[in-house]
């Protein structure tokens, strides 16, 4: 498992996690309540019995309990800023990919662990990528193609120590797909600017300009949002500046009006 990112599948274990930070909370609550009691207890004392709320010593000696449970607090009260610190980063961690998942299913079933060892795999919901990546949809439909996979071009370069090898196991290159998905993006914004371009030239009238226009730019915003990781108002920030490069060549003469007096 630790010879691909892949592979690299665990469980959050999310249930047990908040009911574990419950119990501290809850335990954490007791301790407090007591504390206070306790407080007021000698809060409301008589001045001649001499008690005091300020002096950790006269605690020692006289009130043990507080003191006992002031250590207890400072050990579990660091537990739990801990528990919830780590469990927050874990918590914001992505979802194991349905892809992800099958690769160590497949795995699985050639009996690379104990049958019984291996059920954490059936919990997919709980599941986590260790080492997730940040990708336009477009990278990820690509990277679920199976055949893809299997394209000497996508193939990892085997290294010592790291990777298995195995006649039944195939290592694929995240660079070498993330660079496959910038060229198809580039070559798609080539097609989107040239395409429309010669179109336009050979079309003279306004509603049929208007209208290769529309789609295009309807294209061009469906497209954006699959291609990219940007923001909603990012994809419309740049659907309207190429609608503005789209209007200049609208208002261009075609070779379809050359012959008009």
């Amino acid at each position: 498992m630790a010879s691909e990112n892949d592979f690299f599948v665990f469980r959050r274990f999310e249930t047990l996690n908040a009911n574990t930070i419950l119990w501290m909370q809850y335990r954490i609550s007791e301790l407090e309540r007591r504390l206070e009691e306790i407080h007021e207890e000698i809060e409301n004392s008589k001045m001649s019995d001499n008690f005091k709320n300020s002096s950790f010593k006269w605690d020692e000696k006289w009130r043990p309990e507080r003191t006992r449970i002031m250590g207890e607090l400072s050990g579990i009260l660091l537990q739990y800023n801990q528990f919830i610190d780590a469990f927050s980063k874990l918590r914001a961690r992505p979802r194991a990919e349905d892809r992800q998942i099958d690769n160590v299913v497949h795995w699985l079933e050639r009996k690379a662990i104990n049958k019984d060892e291996a059920t954490f795999i059936q919990k997919k919901g709980d599941l986590i990528s260790i080492n997730s990546r940040s990708r336009p949809p477009l990278g990820q439909w690509i990277e679920t193609c199976q055949s893809l996979h299997l394209w000497k071009i996508f193939r990892a370069k085997l290294v010592p120590g790291v990777h298995v090898k195995s006649a039944t196991t195939v290592y694929s290159s995240d660079e070498k797909f993330e660079s496959f998905t910038t060229t198809s993006i580039i070559v798609i914004g080539l097609v989107m600017l040239l395409a429309p371009m010669w179109w336009l030239e050979f079309t003279s009238t306004s509603t049929v300009r208007l209208g290769i226009i529309t789609g295009f730019l309807c294209a061009f915003i469906s497209i954006m949002s699959m291609a990219t990781t940007n923001r909603p108002f990012e994809v419309v920030a740049a659907t309207a500046a190429y609608a503005a490069v789209l209007m200049v060549f609208m208002q261009i003469d075609g070779r379809g009006g050359a012959g008009s007096p």
